[in-house]
């Protein structure tokens, strides 16, 4: 059985982990624990109450997307309110030793107004992220004046009194979500990106940039301000799917993820929705991998407790679902061989010709299946599990 998660966050705590989202089932911020990142406890508030200042403002005492990180020996919980539809909307800082809470409010970090222009930003979705100095930066934002990008002082708030440079979307574009890492190893930043239908065919886009502020640009050269519907800005990390194979059921509405360290390496995390059913949200976390240029690919399976092991000889039949920009549905698995494909395997790595691309990515046996994951030179997305 899933369990119900939307804007999933999670973040490693002494006993497991401590797994945040938004419930519109429950007041405030609601959180949950697990031992595993697989079994979750009953939810709980973080919060005592709803803070006057957001209740006044938005007019509901539900959050959304939270943020949670830690400075020093403070727990820092972002959190944010809105008016649905419109960009009345709150991110509000509370503080906290425990992880767990209970949680003081220390007041409104940023506040959005409604407009009938819908140019503006809006206080919501936040995200934290260190540069190379540790200074924190605030990213937030959804649909109306794009993803935005705000210096934060060593109190947690705002140090310059404006709504942030545009670092993705923009025009009333439907992108939210973002997320910010610093890739250590490759020097530079990785912007996640959510667009499209929440309950539909949301999926999740990627760029990259050398600064924090951006600007950042996907395998195209396109940067993700880039407005231009046929460019179709960032690479396309993962999106609705289904292989065509018993025991893995359709997924469609991948998105709003953010990045945990998981017990073997580095997961993204994101929502989904069962193929045709967009009523039931669920968490689901699967493998981050990079590539030899440090662009990043999406593992096809989502994490059950096996790591991922090196595969000697190369299955002969797949199903492979080519995540293309322009699909923003559910694609299904395509019958391949490898024979077809041409595929190259040396090791973990994998390449192959198929579907007018070239290919490039990786391949592994997770417990009884094995599958691959692969980026083409344009930022587009191929995934694969083996029929035998």
């Amino acid at each position: 059985m899933h369990t119900p998660f939307h804007d999933p966050l999670i973040v490693p705590v002494e006993s497991g982990y401590l797994g945040l989202s938004t419930d519109l089932r429950h007041p405030r911020v609601t959180a949950r624990t697990s031992p595993d990142m697989l079994n979750w406890s009953e939810p709980f508030s973080l919060l005592a109450e709803t803070p006057p200042s957001v209740l006044h403002h938005t007019g509901t005492d539900h959050f959304w997307a939270p943020e949670l990180v830690k400075r020093g020996d403070t727990w820092r919980l972002y959190c944010c309110a809105s008016r649905p539809g419109k960009t009345c909307s709150v991110i509000g800082l509370a503080e906290s030793k425990d992880p767990c809470g209970p949680y003081a409010y220390k007041g409104d970090v940023v506040v959005s107004q409604h407009s009938r222009t819908f140019t503006q930003a809006n206080a919501i979705d936040p995200c934290i992220i260190a540069d190379r100095e540790g200074r924190d930066w605030l990213i937030y934002g959804s649909f109306f004046g794009g993803i935005r990008i705000l210096p934060l002082g060593e109190d947690g708030f705002a140090v310059e009194y404006h709504e942030g440079e545009c670092i993705a979307g923009g025009g009333h574009q439907a992108v939210e979500g973002a997320y910010c890492y610093y890739h250590a190893e490759m020097d530079r930043y990785v912007l996640f990106t959510s667009w499209g239908d929440l309950g539909k065919d949301y999926h999740i886009r990627v760029g990259y940039s050398q600064e924090v502020t951006g600007p950042y640009v996907d395998s195209q050269g396109f940067p993700m301000t880039d407005l231009d519907p046929i460019h179709t800005a960032g690479d396309k990390l993962c999106g609705g799917y289904n292989f065509d194979l018993p025991g893995l059921p359709g997924v469609m509405a991948t998105g709003h993820n953010t990045l945990v360290q998981g017990p073997d390496g580095l997961y993204i995390v994101h929502h989904a929705r069962p193929e045709g059913d967009r009523r039931q949200p669920f968490i689901q976390e699967r493998r981050l991998l990079f590539w030899e240029d440090g662009r990043c690919m999406a593992w096809p399976l989502t994490y059950d407790a096996h790591p991922l092991e090196a595969v000697a000889v190369l299955p002969e039949k797949w199903r492979m679902v080519h995540l293309s920009r322009p699909n923003w549905g559910v694609v299904y698995g395509r019958q391949v061989t490898m024979a077809q494909a041409q595929a190259v395997h040396e090791g973990s790595k994998l390449r192959m010709t198929l579907f007018c691309k070239e290919w490039e990515g990786y391949v592994y046996r997770q417990g009884e299946r094995t599958a691959c994951s692969l980026i083409s030179k344009d930022g587009e997305a191929l995934w694969g599990v083996a029929e035998n």
